[in-house]
Protein backbone atom coordinates (compact mmCIF):
# COMPACT_ATOMS: atom_id res chain seq x y z
CA UNK A 1 0.00 0.00 0.00
CA UNK A 2 1.29 3.59 -0.76
CA UNK A 3 2.04 5.75 1.68
CA UNK A 4 1.10 9.16 0.46
CA UNK A 5 -1.96 10.81 -1.44
CA UNK A 6 -2.65 12.88 -4.57
CA UNK A 7 -5.79 15.00 -3.62
CA UNK A 8 -8.21 15.26 -6.67
CA UNK A 9 -9.46 18.83 -6.86
CA UNK A 10 -12.96 17.88 -4.82
CA UNK A 11 -11.42 15.98 -2.12
CA UNK A 12 -8.80 18.87 -1.44
CA UNK A 13 -12.29 21.21 -1.36
CA UNK A 14 -13.74 19.32 0.94
CA UNK A 15 -10.87 18.15 3.50
CA UNK A 16 -10.21 22.03 3.89
CA UNK A 17 -13.99 23.44 3.90
CA UNK A 18 -15.00 20.11 6.60
CA UNK A 19 -17.83 19.81 4.20
CA UNK A 20 -19.17 16.61 2.58
CA UNK A 21 -16.61 14.42 4.06
CA UNK A 22 -16.81 12.48 7.10
CA UNK A 23 -14.87 13.33 10.67
CA UNK A 24 -12.65 10.34 10.40
CA UNK A 25 -12.19 11.22 6.53
CA UNK A 26 -10.97 15.24 7.96
CA UNK A 27 -9.05 13.13 11.14
CA UNK A 28 -7.47 10.79 8.84
CA UNK A 29 -5.71 13.73 6.54
CA UNK A 30 -5.13 16.29 8.84
CA UNK A 31 -2.85 13.30 10.45
CA UNK A 32 -1.12 12.27 6.92
CA UNK A 33 -0.87 16.27 6.11
CA UNK A 34 1.03 16.66 9.40
CA UNK A 35 3.27 13.64 8.44
CA UNK A 36 3.73 15.24 4.87
CA UNK A 37 1.64 12.79 3.12
CA UNK A 38 -0.58 14.37 0.87
CA UNK A 39 0.29 15.86 -2.26
CA UNK A 40 -1.45 18.61 -4.54
CA UNK A 41 -1.08 19.24 -8.11
CA UNK A 42 -0.65 23.01 -8.92
CA UNK A 43 -3.45 22.40 -11.79
CA UNK A 44 -5.98 21.96 -8.79
CA UNK A 45 -5.79 25.68 -8.34
CA UNK A 46 -6.26 26.39 -11.82
CA UNK A 47 -9.55 24.04 -11.75
CA UNK A 48 -10.49 25.82 -8.49
CA UNK A 49 -9.72 29.45 -10.29
CA UNK A 50 -11.98 28.44 -13.38
CA UNK A 51 -14.31 26.79 -10.86
CA UNK A 52 -14.60 29.99 -8.90
CA UNK A 53 -14.93 32.69 -11.61
CA UNK A 54 -17.45 30.56 -13.26
CA UNK A 55 -19.62 30.35 -9.70
CA UNK A 56 -19.37 26.67 -9.42
CA UNK A 57 -17.51 26.92 -6.04
CA UNK A 58 -17.89 29.48 -3.23
CA UNK A 59 -14.03 30.37 -3.07
CA UNK A 60 -13.67 34.11 -3.09
CA UNK A 61 -9.89 34.71 -3.26
CA UNK A 62 -8.37 31.25 -4.89
CA UNK A 63 -4.94 32.80 -4.67
CA UNK A 64 -5.72 33.85 -0.86
CA UNK A 65 -6.95 30.32 -0.02
CA UNK A 66 -4.01 28.62 -1.78
CA UNK A 67 -1.91 30.67 0.40
CA UNK A 68 -3.77 29.88 3.81
CA UNK A 69 -3.92 26.67 3.04
CA UNK A 70 -0.30 26.12 2.42
CA UNK A 71 0.69 27.89 5.09
CA UNK A 72 -1.36 26.12 7.87
CA UNK A 73 -0.89 22.27 6.71
CA UNK A 74 1.72 20.21 5.56
CA UNK A 75 0.81 19.31 2.25
CA UNK A 76 2.95 19.22 -0.87
CA UNK A 77 2.30 21.30 -3.77
CA UNK A 78 3.31 19.09 -7.20
CA UNK A 79 3.97 20.72 -10.43
CA UNK A 80 3.43 18.97 -13.47
CA UNK A 81 6.14 18.00 -15.38
CA UNK A 82 6.26 18.32 -19.81
CA UNK A 83 6.43 14.44 -19.53
CA UNK A 84 3.29 14.35 -17.44
CA UNK A 85 1.03 16.35 -19.58
CA UNK A 86 2.26 14.06 -22.35
CA UNK A 87 1.34 10.95 -21.09
CA UNK A 88 -2.01 12.36 -20.07
CA UNK A 89 -2.87 12.57 -23.33
CA UNK A 90 -2.08 9.44 -23.95
CA UNK A 91 -3.87 7.98 -21.44
CA UNK A 92 -7.06 5.41 -22.94
CA UNK A 93 -10.10 7.34 -23.78
CA UNK A 94 -12.26 6.58 -20.39
CA UNK A 95 -12.34 9.74 -18.98
CA UNK A 96 -12.40 13.23 -20.79
CA UNK A 97 -11.33 15.53 -18.08
CA UNK A 98 -7.72 16.87 -18.69
CA UNK A 99 -7.72 17.84 -14.94
CA UNK A 100 -7.77 14.30 -13.97
CA UNK A 101 -6.64 12.37 -16.10
CA UNK A 102 -3.04 14.26 -15.05
CA UNK A 103 -3.83 13.88 -11.84
CA UNK A 104 -4.06 10.00 -12.40
CA UNK A 105 -0.43 10.22 -14.08
CA UNK A 106 1.60 12.54 -11.22
CA UNK A 107 -0.18 9.96 -8.74
CA UNK A 108 1.07 7.33 -10.43
CA UNK A 109 4.32 8.97 -10.94
CA UNK A 110 4.87 10.36 -7.59
CA UNK A 111 3.78 6.67 -6.21
CA UNK A 112 0.69 8.23 -4.32
CA UNK A 113 -2.86 7.15 -3.98
CA UNK A 114 -5.42 9.17 -5.74
CA UNK A 115 -8.21 10.43 -3.08
CA UNK A 116 -11.42 10.89 -5.18
CA UNK A 117 -14.77 10.02 -5.30
CA UNK A 118 -14.62 10.09 -9.35
CA UNK A 119 -15.86 6.61 -10.12
CA UNK A 120 -14.20 6.89 -13.76
CA UNK A 121 -10.76 7.39 -12.59
CA UNK A 122 -11.49 3.82 -10.97
CA UNK A 123 -10.91 2.39 -14.86
CA UNK A 124 -7.11 3.36 -15.05
CA UNK A 125 -4.52 1.95 -13.53
CA UNK A 126 -4.05 4.21 -10.37
CA UNK A 127 -4.99 3.28 -6.71
CA UNK A 128 -7.75 5.29 -5.47
CA UNK A 129 -9.01 6.27 -1.80
CA UNK A 130 -12.20 7.80 -0.51
CA UNK A 131 -14.30 7.08 2.73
Amino acid sequence: MKSSYMFDTHALIFWNLKKGVSNEFIEFFDEQSDKGNVLVSAISFWEMALLSKKGRIEIADVELWKSDLTKNTGIGIVTPEASEMIASVYLPEIHKDPFDRLLIVQANRHNAMLVTKDELIKAYSVEVFWV
